[in-house]
């Protein structure tokens, strides 16, 4: 396994996204939420793999506690683990300064409890309206925790350059979350991946094979999501052309770009952590095909590359 070294940190280049832990999820989900026992071989694959990097959500259905009952029954060393785990505000009627800190003071109570840990690593806003929406109580409340020793580095899942911006505005957000891939370019374009690294922040990236949709059949894609069926043969015939499968192009592209910190890859079986390792080994793409990529796959139309647009 390679390693990122960041901020005094050492994080793995793969981090173990833990979403089909809690829920089923993804287009190509074919096998559910797995039982906590299947869970429990997928964390314990990732860690023997060399993976020091786990990434969750509050809302992720009960992978927190999946996780925290791994945690409690492993007899690895964990100590130097880099845990993620996400939260959002609940938009209330009225909601004061007092009332925006109580809730992330029980969010942070409630993922404690659930992972049975003492510290979170990496505490990230789930929502990124939440860094503005309520003025400077987030960060403030952020900076509280961070001293009382409950968080280690603040952090925010963002989904544009815009939130990117604003995310840079602020010392107390060390570590971001981006979706980036073959098709989406855009933060790549608009010099913000430039921008974090030289600022040292902690760049974790999702959604590198866009959910799953890499590996659909195009002649099978329905609804707005027909206009996937162009760019999905280009990048087969592309993969074939450098002489490797779609996954290793669309990992390769993306873990070697400077200022990529780690991966953020889920996985539904403890075979497919091991191929997302192997994955992880594998060989750069060539500079040719890195400029293809750059030209063939750069007006991909905003409802491909946001799933939450996707209609089937």
């Amino acid at each position: 396994m390679h390693y990122t070294y960041t901020r005094n940190r050492e994080i793995s280049k793969l981090t173990l996204g833990t979403v089909q832990l809690g829920m089923a999820y993804g287009i190509a989900n074919k096998k559910g939420k797995p039982a906590e026992s299947e869970s429990f071989n997928i964390l314990q694959t990732a860690i023997e793999g060399g993976v020091n990097s786990l990434d969750t959500s509050l809302h992720y259905g009960d992978a927190e506690t999946v996780i925290g009952n791994y945690l409690l029954s492993s007899q690895n060393n964990l100590q130097n683990l880099i845990l993620t785990t996400k939260f959002k505000i609940t938009p209330e009627k009225d909601l004061s300064k007092k009332d925006v800190e109580r809730q992330i003071y029980d969010f942070v109570g409630h993922s404690l409890e659930r992972l049975n840990i003492k510290k979170i690593p990496v505490y990230m806003l789930h929502n990124p309206e939440d860094m503005t929406l309520y003025g400077d109580v987030v960060p403030n409340t952020l900076n509280k925790l961070k001293k009382e020793g409950l968080i280690g580095m603040a952090a925010v899942s963002v989904y544009s350059s815009e939130e990117v911006k604003e995310m840079l505005k602020n010392d107390i957000y060390e570590a971001i979350q981006i979706p980036m891939n073959i098709f989406d370019n855009r933060l790549i374009k608009s010099g913000y991946l430039k921008q974090l690294h030289a600022t040292d922040k902690v760049v974790f990236v999702r959604s590198i094979f866009l959910q799953g949709l890499f590996f659909m059949d195009p002649a099978f894609l329905t609804g707005n999501l027909k206009n996937a069926r162009e760019p999905l043969l280009k990048l087969a015939g592309l993969a074939e052309k450098e002489g490797m499968s779609i996954q290793q192009l669309a990992l390769s592209a993306i873990r070697d770009m400077e200022g990529v910190s780690s991966l953020v890859i889920g996985a539904e079986t403890p075979e497919q952590v091991q191929e997302n390792i192997m994955l992880m080994e594998g060989p750069s793409i060539s500079e040719q095909t890195a400029y293809e990529i750059s030209s063939l796959f750069d007006s991909i139309p905003v409802h491909i590359l946001n799933p939450g647009m996707w209609r089937k």
